[in-house]
């Protein structure tokens, strides 16, 4: 990706009240999830981003630096920073919360009881989960009871 489509990815709100490095922060971890920002891509230098984005140069340096310690971008000597290849954990689970919760209140919306909710996921759970989703109560069974022929 080059260095201008790069800056396109960024769009920083300075009256937003949430501090520009957070914004560089957030977006950079967006960016990634969506696949926009991929394994061992070269970020910009905090220079060329810097006068691009026209901010303070330290702003893009803290901001890395935050990125570096989560694990999200690695600092590679002579070639600068890049997207990490093992991200951690919680850059990807953002999606899958903000989509279970996103579930959760639809089917409150829906007047579904938690039992029906519990239900739903676990068929979701299924290895091959079916292409439209009938509601089945599962079947309780009782460990300590013995079948008919007594094993």
């Amino acid at each position: 990706m080059t260095s201008s489509s790069m800056t396109s990815l960024f769009s920083l709100n300075t009256s937003s009240g949430i501090p520009i490095y957070r914004q560089l922060i957030d977006q950079i971890k967006q960016a990634i999830r969506m696949n926009l920002l991929k394994t061992n891509e070269q970020l910009p230098s905090v220079r060329s981003l810097s006068s691009a984005l026209q901010i303070n140069p330290m702003t893009i340096s803290k901001a890395f630096a935050q990125l570096e310690i989560e694990g999200i971008l690695i600092r590679k000597r002579g070639v600068g920073m890049l997207v990490a290849e093992n991200q951690p954990q919680e850059i990807i689970s953002e999606d899958v919360e903000k989509a279970l919760s996103d579930f959760v209140r639809l089917s409150r919306l829906q007047d579904l009881d938690d039992e029906t909710i519990m239900m739903l996921l676990q068929q979701s759970l299924s290895v091959k989960p079916p292409k439209s989703l009938k509601l089945q109560k599962p079947v309780k069974t009782n460990k300590s009871a013995r079948s008919p022929n007594g094993k």
